[in-house]
């Protein structure tokens, strides 16, 4: 099988910040290196995201039509590797794409990757591995705050399975969403009764985009900094996307290497 015949899709939800496509760009000369053999591609998965690139961006064409353009050229084997962090609409809508081209028999063989919190032993794996990378100039007695996007159904309740590990090793470090719940209201909560003063904020996202630097960590009122600052906590926002932290960065590429692993049975 030749390098033309093999191919790995990366799809991330996207940024429209300049520079918020670090995280993926990083990821993807990662996976270049591991997996010589295969073509690398990426895509963002958010239409809103897209439309801002422009139709004359490499970055406008959804998933599915990079995947249609794959099997048009002759691809044989695929791997698609979600990077995104739990499995909400994005990701559903993904593995929809992914089953509809298995049953039209679009390539010889198609494997999807799960995303960072796929299921309950990925939960325990990135609960560790977040203990590993917490801001080392934090100390005893003060509180993480963990910020992830949140969404609709039953996948949002990823959330508090990874709560519920992070508090069996480190009870001061927390997560709430912010578009669902448990939202920062509920966190100010949770924070008073464990009376901390300082609190240090994280994003677990993918990448450094709007939500973490301007929803998480910006100087507006409605910005979760502003809202611990006028609860009365010292607040540090520390922003950095998930995907670029290296260790988190390879549990998405230990999910890719298990999808590459079932092509290749």
């Amino acid at each position: 099988m030749t390098a033309s015949q093999n191919a790995i899709l990366l799809a991330a939800f996207g940024s429209r910040l300049p520079g918020g496509e670090a995280a993926l760009e990083a990821l993807r000369r990662r996976t270049v290196e591991l997996y010589p053999d295969f073509r690398v591609e990426t895509a963002l998965t958010s239409g809103t995201v897209r439309r801002h690139k422009g139709a004359n961006s490499r970055q406008s064409r959804s998933p599915a039509d990079i995947l249609k353009a794959l099997a048009r050229e002759g691809v044989q084997r695929l791997a698609v590797q979600s990077l995104h962090v739990i499995p909400g609409a994005e990701f559903v809508a993904l593995r929809r794409e992914v089953e509809r081209l298995r049953e039209a028999r679009a390539f010889a063989a198609i494997e999807l990757g799960r995303p960072l919190l796929g299921n309950a032993a990925d939960v325990r794996h990135v609960a560790k591995t977040l203990l590993s990378v917490l801001p080392q100039e934090r100390l005893p007695g003060e509180a993480v705050l963990l910020m992830g996007h949140g969404t609709r159904g039953q996948a949002n309740g990823v959330y508090q399975d990874l709560a519920d590990e992070l508090r069996v090793l480190d009870p001061l470090v927390l997560i709430g969403a912010l578009e669902a719940e448990p939202g920062l209201a509920a966190k100010v909560d949770e924070l008073r009764s464990l009376g901390v003063c300082k609190v240090h904020l994280l994003p677990l996202l993918f990448a450094r985009g709007v939500h973490a630097t301007r929803d998480m960590a910006g100087e507006g009122g409605n910005s979760w900094r502003a809202g611990l600052t006028n609860a009365g906590f010292t607040c540090e926002p520390h922003v950095r996307g998930a995907g670029e932290n290296p260790e988190l960065a390879g549990i998405w590429l230990d999910h890719l290497r298990e999808a590459v692993e079932k092509l290749q049975a």
